[in-house]
C-alpha cells in the first residue's frame, strides 16, 4: 500500500479536484480534500484543516479512495503542500528510511490566459468568478491574502443591481478593504478579481489592471 504522501502527490495533485477518504488498520478515516492541485482542507474525527492532517500523515493505510471533490468545501489550509505534507523534513530526517523520498521543489501552476496580471507591482492573488464560485489561479506564498468567496456574491448583487436600473453589463469595478485594494474586470468573457495591498504602489490600481489587459501579449 502506498504512503499518504504517495498518494497525493502521484493521483491527487496531478487530479486537481478530488476528495482523498483515507482508512488505518484500526478503521479510522480521514478525508483530505484538493482544488486546483493544492490541498485546501482536511478532516478527521473532529479536526480540521492542518491539525487534520498531522493527525493522518503517518497513518499506516488499510485502504484508500479518490473520488470527486464535494462542492462546498471552504478552504482553511494555506500552507504549500510541501510544508504541510513535511516534504523538506521527510526526506532530510536521519533514519527515515521508512518515509519515500521525494522532490519536495514547489509544483508549479499551468500557464494561464492571465499571468500578466502577476507583472502588476504588489499582486497577491487572481481569482476567477464563475457562476456562483470562485476558482484560484494564483495567490502569493509571500504574503496569505484574505479570503476572496466574499466577491462572487458582491459581483453577483453588483449586476443584478446594474440589470435592474439598466446600466448596462458590469465590466470594471473595484473595491477597497482595510488591508487591500480588489479590482474586476472582463477578459475573454471571463470575471477575475486581482488584489493586492493597498499601501503598494502610487499608480491607479484599477487604470494598471486595464491596461494590461490592453497591453500586446506575446
Amino acid at each position: 500500500m502506498k504512503s499518504l504522501r504517495e498518494i497525493i502527490l502521484e493521483e491527487c495533485l496531478p487530479q486537481r479536484d478530488c476528495m482523498l477518504t483515507v482508512q488505518d488498520a484500526t478503521g479510522e478515516v480521514g478525508f483530505l480534500y484538493f482544488k486546483d492541485g493544492e490541498l485546501i482542507e482536511a478532516n478527521y474525527s473532529a479536526h480540521w484543516g492542518k491539525d487534520a492532517v498531522e493527525q493522518v500523515l503517518d497513518w499506516q493505510l488499510a485502504e484508500y479512495n479518490v473520488g470527486a471533490l464535494p462542492l462546498g468545501i471552504k478552504r482553511s489550509v494555506w500552507d504549500p503542500v510541501e510544508t504541510v505534507l513535511r516534504l523538506n523534513a521527510a526526506t532530510q530526517a536521519p533514519g527515515s528510511s521508512g518515509v519515500p523520498q521525494f522532490n519536495a521543489a514547489k509544483i508549479e501552476a499551468p500557464p494561464t490566459p492571465y499571468d500578466h496580471f502577476k507583472e502588476v507591482e504588489g499582486v497577491t492573488k487572481l481569482f476567477l468568478i464563475e457562476g456562483n464560485k470562485e476558482k484560484v489561479l494564483f495567490e502569493s506564498e509571500s504574503d496569505s491574502s484574505q479570503p476572496t468567496e466574499w466577491m462572487v456574491e458582491f459581483y453577483q448583487r453588483a449586476k443584478s443591481v446594474g440589470d435592474t436600473l439598466g446600466f448596462g453589463k458590469l465590466q470594471r469595478w473595484s473595491l477597497v478593504t482595510d488591508r487591500y485594494q480588489v479590482v474586476g474586470l472582463t477578459q475573454d468573457k471571463e470575471i477575475i478579481g486581482v488584489l493586492r495591498k493597498h499601501d503598494v504602489g502610487s499608480d491607479d490600481f484599477e487604470a494598471t489592471c486595464q491596461a494590461s489587459i490592453e497591453k500586446p501579449q506575446e
